[in-house]
């Protein structure tokens, strides 16, 4: 087996729900990914192993479960012994980078970015002009104390006044700067003759879903968008809280689907901004000799078992996730077997140190020996008005058909394939387990 670059890109919090090709309902347009299920390596069950980026990224990173490594909301560190999968590339003589602004892995939190020896941070600055610099500054306290008052900030990071002031400029779309700089890391390697692994996380289809190329802001032309654009801020500090676990919650339907259109059509960008480096890659040669895998870490709530955004849950809406690979000596198939992206880690390790396909999801004996994909939440411990339900930490089977949550008050049982959306458990239905 010949080495091979890896490209390892992670559209954040992208759901398998919201694809036409998963059979989403009114699904937004996304012919690239469309195209993916017909030319790539098409995994149709792949699902993360925690509901949130942390713990699903250090889970892709190492091999392990969130219990295993334990970087997740009661540590928010990954201060394990199990080396990361850059590190096993960068002593195999790889250049490793990372590529992203999303704020997990900018250093601050522990043990994340081990083993890449450049890590780049893309931000498109506001201009002075610029709207949403207004919109900012009307919602600044706001937007302070939803920073003080989340889990999903290190506690570095809310003490931290420069960071306050620089996140806004992280909420700005600039994929299409992350992407392009890793097309010049892939030419300037290839060039080189040094092998490469790139990890680029993209951070557009996250919160706050901008429904623009360039903007969080919907474009300022017709009264619905003015409304939006001077509401959606108020309404993604209030979930970002997490409100949706204490209780009394309530959005309206209006607000519900503002959220999730912003949601669609910040997918459909992404799709656009795919196509295009895909297709510059293809034409320079550059996926020649390069491991391609486009992913996500989790899914996205909006209203699915009264949660939103991603957090407490174990459930399809956070877990399911889309992963297509561009392997260069593998044709293109889809792939029905249920698998978990934390094997994504033997997979890259084997590419990279050229052991035989059979050790990993490639291989069908391997999945069929591991057929069950395990996930876990751990609660975050310092919300202290939070509903009972989601102040423990709770564990997730998926097989084939049947799904198994366990919860500290018992376990409730799912049949994916007459219930996908998981609204009952088997008991409720058929009076025991299937």
């Amino acid at each position: 087996m010949s080495q091979m670059n890896v490209v390892w890109l992670v559209v954040d919090s992208l759901r398998a729900k919201s694809l036409a090709s998963f059979g989403g309902n009114e699904a937004p347009q996304t012919p690239f990914f469309d195209q993916l299920d017909c030319t790539a390596i098409a995994f149709r069950r792949a699902y993360a192993a925690e509901c949130w980026t942390l713990p699903s990224h250090v889970s892709m990173f190492t091999g392990l479960l969130p219990s295993e490594h334990g970087a997740h909301f009661q540590s928010m560190a990954y201060t394990g012994t199990t080396p990361t999968i850059a590190e096993i590339l960068s002593q195999a003589g790889y250049h490793t980078e990372v590529v992203t602004r999303n704020f997990m892995f900018d250093g601050t939190i522990p043990g994340i970015t081990r083993g890449f020896q450049v890590n780049t941070r893309p931000v498109r600055e506001i201009g002075r002009l610029d709207p949403f610099a207004l919109i900012l500054a009307l919602n600044k306290p706001r937007s302070k104390r939803l920073m003080k008052s989340t889990a999903f900030f290190h506690p570095l990071h809310r003490s931290n006044r420069k960071f306050l002031t620089e996140y806004s400029k992280a909420l700005l779309p600039a994929d299409e700067l992350a992407l392009g700089h890793v097309l010049e890391i892939m030419q300037r390697s290839k060039k080189r003759g040094t092998p490469y692994f790139i990890f680029c996380n993209l951070y557009d289809v996250h919160w706050p879903y901008p429904p623009a190329p360039d903007s969080v802001l919907r474009p300022w032309s017709s009264l619905q968008n003015l409304a939006e654009n001077i509401a959606f801020p108020f309404a993604l500090t209030r979930i970002g809280s997490h409100a949706y676990l204490r209780p009394g919650f309530r959005i309206s339907e209006r607000n519900r689907q503002v959220l999730l259109s912003r949601y669609h059509r910040a997918i459909e960008l992404m799709d656009a901004k795919l196509e295009r480096f895909y297709s510059e890659a293809t034409r320079a040669g550059l996926l020649d000799d390069t491991l391609l895998i486009i992913t996500s870490d989790h899914g996205e709530a909006f209203g699915e078992h009264g949660l939103y955004l991603h957090d407490g849950s174990v459930y399809n809406t956070h877990l399911h996730v889309p992963l297509w690979m561009h392997h260069p000596e593998r044709k293109s198939e889809r792939i029905h077997d249920v698998v978990s992206t934390r094997d994504l880690f033997r997979l890259v390790r084997s590419v990279a140190l050229r052991r035989r396909a059979t050790t990993t999801i490639l291989d069908k004996e391997y999945r069929t020996r591991n057929a069950a994909a395990l996930a876990e939440h751990f609660f975050y411990p310092h919300l202290a008005d939070m509903l009972p339900r989601y102040r423990q930490n709770i564990r997730a089977t998926i097989t084939d058909r049947h799904k198994v949550i366990v919860r500290s008050e018992g376990s409730e049982i799912f049949d994916l394939e007459s219930d996908p959306e998981e609204t009952r458990s088997a008991q409720e239905y058929d009076g025991g387990v299937p």
